[in-house]
């Protein structure tokens, strides 16, 4: 599987891997090696990274960096994720959308959460969160988290296998 992602400022990015470390320890799970902290995109089952850099190389050359604010903590229960989300400001928005027309043809799954008006930004802090630990885990990482800023300075492509994710490509936003 391939992805698409935005990766954060070294700042916003530490401060992200102290939070997921927190949380990997608190549920005893301190060996796990997390994916580095991103926003995912897109994602496609099986595509060559080459015609995907291709496809889109010559737009990212001109986009700048994006701010982002992630403000508050939210959680999808069909895979015990906690995450931090992002204030979804236009340019993150416009980013995404434009980034869409230019795969259109190549992200062909049409009930895929990516989806224009279906994507829900947001920063995974840990998966696979047991039902038992749900309430007292949640309530830790809200007590501990505060807003945290920065910018959003790179997208690249991972093949991601087996939980690990190896990097395709990256370009720096302006």
């Amino acid at each position: 599987m391939q992805v698409l992602v935005l990766r954060f400022d070294y700042k916003l990015s530490t401060q992200l891997e102290h939070n997921i470390k927190d949380l990997l320890i608190a549920s005893s799970r301190s060996k796990e090696t997390p994916l580095p902290p991103h926003i995912s995109l897109f994602t496609f089952d099986q595509i060559n990274p080459l015609i995907l850099n291709e496809r889109v190389k010559l737009w990212i050359e001109k986009q700048k960096q994006l701010d982002i604010s992630l403000s508050s903590l939210g959680f999808f229960k069909q895979q015990g994720t906690f995450f931090a989300a992002p204030v979804v400001t236009k340019e993150l928005e416009l980013f995404h959308r434009e980034l869409f027309s230019l795969i259109l043809n190549l992200h062909t799954n049409e009930i895929s959460p990516y989806l224009p008006g279906k994507w829900v930004p947001h920063a995974t802090l840990i998966n696979n969160v047991p039902l038992t630990v749900w309430g007292p885990l949640f309530q830790r990482a809200s007590l501990s988290f505060e807003t945290l800023v920065g910018k959003a300075v790179a997208i690249e492509c991972w093949t991601v296998v087996n939980g690990s994710a190896q990097t395709e490509w990256t370009h720096f936003l302006q």
